[in-house]
């Protein structure tokens, strides 16, 4: 009997594990075609090295997403839809805060390591905050999967870009602390057609915890979502989570998250100023007094079984059937 397994989250790979049965025409998934897999470690790696074991890892972040990305011996970005290319990172501080920005298809860039990620354990990207201008992680491209790092911000940027154009991308099992002062977005997301945003930990973020946000025409939330989130802040009239007004939304789902606001009467904890297509189900929103736990430009027909907190009072804006 065949069984499916989420290698990298079920077997919890590390350095120096051997990934075997991917080889030859066969991918873990039974598509015809080999993955491309290569390893970064910034403390035992060498970019000399070929990048293709964890004896053999790059040692820069940069290196080892190029090898991904571009079809091998050029530097053309591989944008095949059969294209597929796993990137496994070694717990260690990678502060490429250049070198994370992205264009790609089909990749998987996989913290490894046990536990949460963290700052000191794991893989921490930006370790010591440094020079980043756009994002201290660019995404652009679709089909990429980004999971179980830890990112640092302390610049007015977001930790996590993920740019338009682009669709089907994942974004999973991270957690961004932002430094409370400066640092703006957590999730600054253009593209959300297909795409989900899930168990990602925001803490300290200034301007907007998880935002998908509208900054040109064509622009989706579509068939997706941000799920299993946890975003705090103390900063003054932070938003928790919000979706533009002008994205073309439907079947787009925010759902099961906490979202815990300290400071500011203006502070919002979800805020959709989409008139439809966005459902807000079974989230936990605790925000100061007279701030706005929830907000929904179409009203209460798109919201259902949420638990609210403003100051000491506790309401659910539209109790679900039988609560």
């Amino acid at each position: 009997m065949s069984q499916n397994v989420n290698v990298y989250r079920e077997l919890n790979i590390k350095p120096g594990a051997v990934v075997k049965g991917w080889g030859g025409n066969m991918l873990p998934w039974g598509m015809a075609g080999k993955p491309k897999c290569f390893f970064v470690d910034a403390s035992f790696g060498n970019n000399g090295n070929d990048g293709r074991s964890w004896g053999s890892a790059f040692q820069t972040f940069e290196k080892g997403i190029d090898a991904c990305r571009f079809d091998e011996g050029t530097t053309t970005i591989a944008d095949d839809k059969a294209h597929r290319a796993f990137l496994f990172i070694a717990p260690g501080h990678y502060d490429e805060t250049t070198q994370l920005l992205y264009s790609g298809y089909g990749i998987s860039v996989i913290g490894c390591g046990g536990g949460v990620p963290g700052k000191d354990y794991g893989v921490s990207l930006n370790y010591a905050g440094g020079s980043a201008s756009t994002a201290v992680v660019l995404i652009n491209g679709s089909g990429n999967e980004l999971c179980n790092v830890h990112i640092y911000n302390d610049a007015a940027i977001p930790a996590i870009y993920l740019a338009f154009p682009g669709d089907n991308n994942y974004l999973h099992d991270i957690v961004i602390e932002m430094d409370g002062t400066t640092a703006t977005n957590g999730v600054y997301a253009t593209t959300m057609k297909g795409s989900w945003i899930d168990n990602i930990t925001v803490t300290g973020a200034k301007t907007y915890g998880i935002a998908a946000y509208y900054d040109a025409a064509d622009q989706y939330a579509i068939n997706g979502g941000i799920r299993n989130c946890h975003v705090t802040s103390n900063y003054s009239n932070t938003t928790g989570i919000y979706v533009h007004a002008n994205l073309v939304c439907y079947n787009f789902w925010i759902q099961d998250n906490f979202v815990g606001l300290t400071n500011g009467s203006s502070c919002k904890g979800i805020d959709v100023d989409a008139t439809s297509g966005v459902y807000v189900v079974n989230n936990y929103v605790s925000v100061p007094s007279s701030a706005t736990p929830i907000e929904h430009a179409g009203g209460e027909q798109f919201w259902m079984g949420n638990h609210t907190a403003a100051g000491t009072t506790n309401a659910d804006p539209a109790p679900a059937a039988g609560a």
